[in-house]
């Protein structure tokens, strides 16, 4: 749709396969564009001025599973951050790379110089001005009639962590 000029622009986690296509008026690039063709320096000035990168998964969970449940919640919450530190941890390990990229670890000490050791931050403290700041773009936007409270959209025992 983006190639044929049905619809103006994308914003998705995947690369649209239009992005790869040959565009014969333009040799060098295919008919679809990013809107900032220097993307990274671009996110990485705004994380700079503002301490926020875009979240990238939210998991929802059915209400009548957590009534059923109530532990469930913490639960994946738990299994998600276990394993991000499994992976974690595999990045790190430099005696076999995971990834078969040149510059694989100058990109990871490049990123933790900038957003820390922990650049995908779980949890609602941690990633609190990034949520508020979502709300509030969606309602200015018109995609919600109101703003919700971040105890209104999560719960209650996904707000504390602590480790035994």
């Amino acid at each position: 749709m983006l190639a044929n000029d049905e619809i103006d622009a994308l914003l998705s986690p995947r690369i649209p396969s239009s992005f790869y296509q040959a565009d014969p008026s333009d040799k060098t690039q295919g008919p679809v564009r990013r809107l900032f063709p220097r993307y990274k320096e671009v996110e990485q000035a705004y994380f700079r001025r503002t301490g926020i990168f875009p979240i990238m998964h939210v998991i929802v969970l059915r209400k009548d599973i957590l009534e059923a449940y109530p532990w469930a919640a913490r639960s994946l919450y738990k299994a998600f951050s276990q394993a991000k530190e499994s992976l974690f941890q595999q990045i790190q390990d430099t005696s076999v790379l995971r990834l078969s990229l040149p510059w694989l670890l100058s990109e990871l000490e490049e990123t933790t110089q900038l957003m820390g050791s922990d650049y995908w931050p779980y949890g609602i403290a941690a990633n609190r001005a990034t949520l508020e700041a979502a709300i509030s773009y969606s309602y200015e936007q018109g995609l919600t009639p109101r703003q919700p409270t971040l105890e209104e959209l999560f719960v209650a025992s996904t707000f504390n962590e602590f480790k035994i």
